[in-house]
């Protein structure tokens, strides 16, 4: 089967899915607005797309006018991509199912080109939660938006705020269309058997992006709320970002002066950016991995952790969070709170012998739940019952 992917990037979270089709005997094709600095094409190398005279206005606007971060943020939802160009190279591939991600100028000038040709199989990717709440209102501009692009979708996503799921599952539905299709990731097998607490510390590690919203201050917060109390023995925490834009540089530089100034710099060490292929190493070397951000759509770093037996915690606001089963194979946090993530790291760190067993326990359930077979059988059932086909 021919299956042609439409994204802004080819992102790292899309590798296993993509890898898992065409070993499977797929053709896949991956059309992109931008390629990221570090993506892994050794399989597959997308293909930029091409933008119209409007959309290169649009490019040339935001990058005088916007720094690094802004301007590929900027972009992620006004890159407006060539109609000719793209019925051109859809028409040249002919998909038996198109993909969409997003809710973009990009997509929905591809969803106009399929229409064009006579390519019912689309679906939409994005990471708007499962669950709608019953009493949530579609405006009307929404409501042109959703009519313009395709009835089915798929999402990564149960819920944006865990604590919704959690004690109003009642006050929620899910709509005709709408469908979950899991983040996969393929287990670190040396983590089967892995050892922990390296160097006699309880190792704990934060990954992401030098930018306010992965919110690293929350944890250094919280490391000094520890320092103040007394909690802090045999604890080692490692922060890993990207600090390439001079905006990230500033953040990083801004979060390593507060850690000096209050005196935890001992506790915390700041890493920048490495290869993706080193990261397995990284879970490897800790024992337990927190995601701090105040607002995350779906951060795949939730199931890496437990793929490599390193037990997560999450804030409440993530899209992955509901991947974790609470007092099981993880824990959360009550976003942007110090007190409450020390408290954690107090109750973690007080019961460190059972870190093996939480961690093991999220291994055990990604290898069972969240593989390719998973992702391949539920998009399978999706394809079956929205268009009658079969993967």
């Amino acid at each position: 089967m021919k299956i042609l992917f439409l994204a802004q990037r080819f992102h790292t979270n899309q590798v296993p899915i993509v890898k898992g089709l065409i070993d499977s005997g797929h053709r896949v094709s991956y059309i992109v607005q931008t390629v990221g600095a570090n993506e892994d094409h050794s399989f597959l190398v997308p293909e930029r797309m091409k933008l119209s005279w409007f959309g290169k206005l649009v490019d040339r606007h935001y990058k005088r006018k916007l720094d690094e971060t802004a301007y590929e943020s900027k972009m992620t939802e006004n890159t407006y991509p060539s109609f000719w160009w793209m019925l051109r190279r859809i028409k040249a591939i002919k998909p038996d199912v198109v993909i969409l991600r997003y809710r973009t100028p990009a997509t929905l000038t591809a969803n106009m080109v399929c229409k064009l040709l006579g390519i019912k199989a689309v679906i939409l990717y994005n990471q708007t939660a499962l669950y709608t709440r019953k009493d949530k209102k579609t405006s009307f501009k929404q409501k042109i938006i959703f009519a313009l692009l395709p009835k089915v979708r798929t999402t990564t996503v149960e819920v944006s705020d865990v604590f919704e799921l959690k004690y109003h599952r009642d006050e929620m539905y899910i709509k005709e269309h709408d469908h979950f299709l899991p983040y996969i990731f393929t287990v670190t097998p040396e983590a089967e058997n892995r050892s922990y607490f390296k160097d006699g510390m309880l190792n704990i590690l934060d990954v992401g992006k030098y930018r306010p919203y992965k919110n690293h201050f929350v944890l250094a917060r919280a490391v000094k709320v520890m320092k103040d109390k007394g909690w802090l023995s045999d604890i080692r925490f490692t922060i890993l970002g990207q600090a390439g834009a001079p905006e990230e540089k500033k953040y990083m530089a801004d979060l390593q002066k507060y850690i000096d100034d209050n005196g935890i710099g001992e506790h915390i060490v700041l890493r920048t950016h490495i290869p993706y292929n080193q990261m397995r190493q990284l879970y490897l070397d800790n024992d337990v991995f927190i995601l701090t951000s105040k607002e995350e759509q779906a951060s795949i770093t939730i199931l890496e952790s437990m793929g490599n037996a390193i037990m997560p915690i999450s804030t409440n606001v993530n899209g992955t969070a509901s991947y974790i089963k609470e007092g099981e194979t993880g824990f959360f946090f009550e976003t942007d709170n110090e007190e409450n993530l020390a408290e954690l790291f107090k109750y973690i760190s007080d019961n460190r012998d059972r870190v093996p067993e939480w961690s093991r326990n999220g291994y055990e359930d990604i290898k069972a739940n969240y593989s390719f077979a998973n992702y391949n059988k539920a998009l399978s059932g999706v394809l079956q019952k929205e268009f009658g086909i079969k993967l």
